[in-house]
C-alpha cells in the first residue's frame, strides 16, 4: 500500500545506514496545501492525475528503452505552467520510480513556496556556487522516492551559475547514482535571456510547455529552433479549450 503523504517512512532505496544520514533532510507534505497549489501528481487514481501518469509512462519507458534521464521543462514564456507540470511529473514519477526533481529557475524559483516547504537552510544555488555540497541542499519526501533541490534565493545575475564547472557535477551526480532516478528539471522558458541554452547541453531532452490561446505560432516555432540540438521528447498542452471528455485541462502529446 502506498503511504499517505505526511507520515514518516523509509525509502525503499536506502539502507539502513543511509536512511539515518538523510533523516534530517527528510520533509513532509500537506495534503492541504497541495491541493490548494494543485499538486496532484501524488495522488493515485483521479481524473486530474491522469494525464501526469501518462507523460510518466512515457518517460519511463524513453529512460529504458534510451538510457536518458534528465529532463527539463520548459515553455516560450513565463507563466504558461512549466513549474506545475514539473511538480505534477516528478511526483507521478516517485510514486514507482526513484525521482529528482531540480530547479534550475534561478530568476524566479517557486518549487518551495508551491511545495509549502518553509525555509531552506541550504538550496541548489549554493550547491553552483560552491558554499553547500549536493546532499546539504537535498530534501527527501516522506513517504515517496523523490528528492527535490530548490533554489533558496532568486538571482538576477546567473550567468555564473549556470557556466559553472557544478553545474556539470550536478548532473554527474544524477548519472552516477546506482539506483538510476530519472531527473525532472525545472528551467528558465526558453525566450528569457540565455538560461535554457546555457544549461541545455547537460540535459538528454525537453519537454515543451505551451499554453493554448496565449503561446504565439511564431515564438513557438523560434523557440523550437532555439532549443536544437537538444531533443524535445514531448509536448504539453496546457489549459486546453478542448472538450472536458477528450482532455483534462492537460494534454500530451509525443514529439
Amino acid at each position: 500500500m502506498q503511504p499517505e503523504i505526511g507520515t514518516l517512512h523509509p525509502f525503499p532505496f536506502l539502507g539502513r545506514d543511509q536512511y539515518k544520514d538523510h533523516a534530517q533532510n527528510i520533509t513532509e507534505i500537506s495534503d492541504r496545501h497541495l491541493s490548494k497549489n494543485r499538486i496532484v501528481g501524488f495522488e493515485k487514481m483521479g481524473p486530474k492525475a491522469q494525464p501526469f501518469i501518462r507523460m510518466r509512462s512515457k518517460l519511463v519507458n524513453l529512460a529504458k528503452d534510451s538510457g536518458q534521464r534528465v529532463f527539463a521543462i520548459t515553455s516560450i514564456q513565463p507563466g504558461e505552467g512549466k513549474t506545475h507540470v514539473a511538480i505534477n511529473l516528478a511526483a507521478a514519477l516517485s510514486r514507482i520510480v526513484p525521482t529528482v526533481l531540480v530547479e534550475l529557475d534561478l530568476r524566479r524559483p517557486s518549487i518551495a513556496v508551491r511545495l509549502g516547504i518553509n525555509s531552506l537552510h541550504r538550496g541548489l544555488d549554493d550547491f553552483l556556487a560552491g558554499d553547500a555540497t549536493w546532499d546539504e541542499g537535498a530534501l527527501k519526501v516522506s513517504g515517496y522516492n523523490l528528492d527535490i533541490h530548490c533554489v533558496r534565493t532568486p538571482h538576477d545575475d546567473v550567468e555564473g551559475l549556470l557556466t559553472s564547472e557544478k553545474l556539470a557535477k550536478l548532473f554527474e551526480i544524477v548519472r552516477s547514482n546506482n539506483q538510476r532516478p530519472i531527473c525532472i528539471v525545472d528551467t528558465s522558458p526558453v525566450t528569457v535571456e540565455d538560461d535554457f541554452m546555457l544549461l541545455a547541453p547537460a540535459i538528454d531532452g525537453a519537454l515543451l510547455v505551451v499554453e493554448e490561446g496565449r503561446t504565439p505560432k511564431r515564438s513557438l516555432l523560434e523557440a523550437v529552433d532555439a532549443i536544437k540540438p537538444t531533443p524535445i521528447v514531448g509536448s504539453i498542452l496546457n489549459k486546453s479549450m478542448w472538450p472536458k471528455a477528450t482532455v483534462d485541462y492537460y494534454g500530451y502529446y509525443s514529439a
